[in-house]
């Protein structure tokens, strides 16, 4: 199998990445610009993650390290960010991966009962049993 064959799934992984940071930034009450300020960013940077836009017309293909950044400053395991995060690497990204719901990683060292500003929003929304950090619920997450 050639390099070029090896990489003819990306775009569909890439749009499922755009999508999930589109949702969970979102869900957090984020704007691109907020986030660029937490992650050091360019806005451009993280328009371009979303819109599935890399260079010279071809899928975005962010750096770990960016996913890293994305994923401390939205206060999420980076396997959320990931798409298929969990599951061995198929050919295209699977549909299912665009389910969200999502809840805080940090909400066990919230002290004295003050929730982030969108931590008492989420807990809502999150019923018992449900795996935590998953994502579900946001539909296509395009907006």
């Amino acid at each position: 199998m050639s390099h070029e064959e090896e990489w003819k799934g990306w775009p569909s992984f890439g749009l499922c990445l755009g999508r999930t940071l589109r949702a969970v930034r979102k869900k957090r009450g984020l704007t691109q610009d907020d986030l660029a300020a937490l992650t050091g960013l360019a806005r451009n940077t993280i328009s371009n993650i979303e819109r599935n836009l890399g260079n010279s017309d071809t899928p975005a293909d962010p750096q770990l390290s960016t996913l890293y950044r994305l994923a401390r400053a939205l206060d999420v395991p980076p396997a959320v960010l990931l798409p298929a995060g969990g599951e061995p690497v198929a050919d295209i990204c699977p549909p299912s991966d665009l389910g969200l719901h999502l809840e805080s990683f940090r909400d066990a060292y919230v002290l004295h009962g003050q929730l982030p500003r969108y931590e008492s929003e989420v807990a809502r929304e999150i019923r018992p049993g449900q795996p935590r950090h998953a994502i579900e619920g946001e539909g296509t997450a395009s907006e």
